[in-house]
């Protein structure tokens, strides 16, 4: 986020948004898992469709050559959580 934003994108901007709460969601998620919860899915759940959604806007925006690692770094994510929908 803090490239993004030095680069000139906005801080408002959809992009930047995208990565806060995906790492907001992550977070959560992570607390979560550890504490056992049963939400634990709901918010994998969600940590996957977020990274889905990180990833295809950042390799939409083909202007900046860092948006295809962050693609394929929310493209990771989003595979990490997959199993913990069809975990319990």
């Amino acid at each position: 986020m803090a490239r993004m934003v030095a680069r000139g994108e906005p801080v408002g901007g959809e992009a930047v948004r995208l990565l806060r709460q995906c790492a907001e969601l992550c977070e959560l998620n992570v607390r979560a898992l550890q504490k056992e919860s049963r939400l634990a899915r709901r918010t994998a759940s969600l940590c996957f469709e977020l990274g889905n959604r990180v990833a295809r806007t950042a390799w939409l925006d083909a202007e900046d050559p860092d948006s295809y690692a962050l693609a394929r770094d929310a493209l990771q994510l989003a595979r990490a959580c997959r199993p913990l929908l069809f975990a319990c």
